[in-house]
């Protein structure tokens, strides 16, 4: 039964038609000298492959792999042509093409060095909102790699961080990317918490009436000053709104004049997300008359 069925796999096989599939592989240097790291200039190797078409569409990367033995490299930088024996893949499957067909690897030394946090983004927060601060625990952590890698670094970026639709503080326990020449990182995660505020933004608005409130019925009244400019903060999604002027009310409180002419000052006051900062002109020429 054993051979029967070895014989139909290999029929099968070597019956199916072929076909070339591509596969980015990553390149791992093995047989490195103690006390030291392998760095290549390249981190993915794009591999072509020929073969039968039932083995390639079974195929997945875990089954392809490059890797290049460093032990007889002399020197401090070696530039090295792949074979296609140092493509690992399923032996019914040939390497058409290897490219880039040569790499260069460094023989480096290992170092320690402390390295400064930083958050990497994604995504925006909701609308009208940006971050505001944050706190990074530990904002350094202890990187041991190669030392041409750790020398040309000056800081590590957290694997990123979705904002998409976010306001409220948030909580992460994430970990750092770690690059080609990067060994070890201690600690392997970070405690990161971003807080958020209002993104507010600086606008002018003109012809924003004045209104009078408290008027008796007693006595008749002119508004001699109707309109003011303004000078306001105001979030960022709310500053392109049409209804904008109507969330800020700018008015006279005559209840306590008597007929005469005066020149009051303007009080004001607006909805949420919304801070005035000036007022031009700041005071109203208001007539009370029985």
């Amino acid at each position: 039964m054993s051979v029967l069925l070895a014989i139909s796999l290999w029929l099968i096989v070597a019956t199916s038609d072929y076909e070339q599939i591509q596969f980015n592989v990553p390149v791992k240097l093995s047989s490195v000298p103690e006390n030291k790291v392998a760095v290549t200039d390249e981190s993915l190797i794009n591999v072509t492959l020929n073969g039968p078409r039932l083995v390639l569409n079974s195929l997945s990367y875990n089954d392809v792999s490059v890797e290049v033995n460093v032990s007889s490299f002399s020197g401090y930088k070696t530039d090295y042509r792949i074979k296609p024996s140092d493509v690992k893949v399923p032996s019914s499957v040939n390497v058409v093409r290897i490219q880039p067909a040569e790499i260069t690897v460094t023989i480096d030394k290992i170092i320690h060095k402390k390295i400064e946090v930083t958050p990497a983004f994604i995504g925006e927060p909701a609308e009208g909102f940006k971050v505001g601060s944050l706190q990074i625990k530990p904002s350094e952590v202890e990187v041991t790699g190669a030392a041409s890698t750790l020398n040309n670094i000056d800081y590590i970026e957290t694997l990123p961080i979705n904002l998409s639709g976010k306001s409220e503080k948030m909580n992460y326990t994430v970990g750092l990317k770690k690059s080609s020449g990067i060994k070890k990182i201690d600690p392997s995660q970070v405690e990161v918490t971003v807080i958020f505020k209002e993104n507010m933004i600086n606008k002018k608005l003109g012809n924003i009436p004045v209104t009078l409130v408290n008027e008796s019925k007693n006595y008749n009244y002119k508004l001699l000053t109707k309109e003011v400019e303004a000078q306001i903060d105001v979030r960022s999604d709310v500053a392109e709104s049409k209804e904008l002027k109507k969330r800020i009310n700018i008015y006279i409180d005559v209840s306590q004049l008597a007929p005469g002419q005066y020149l009051r000052d303007i009080e004001y006051s607006s909805g949420n997300n919304i801070k005035i900062i000036e007022i031009t002109p700041s005071k109203a020429r208001v007539e009370v008359s029985k």
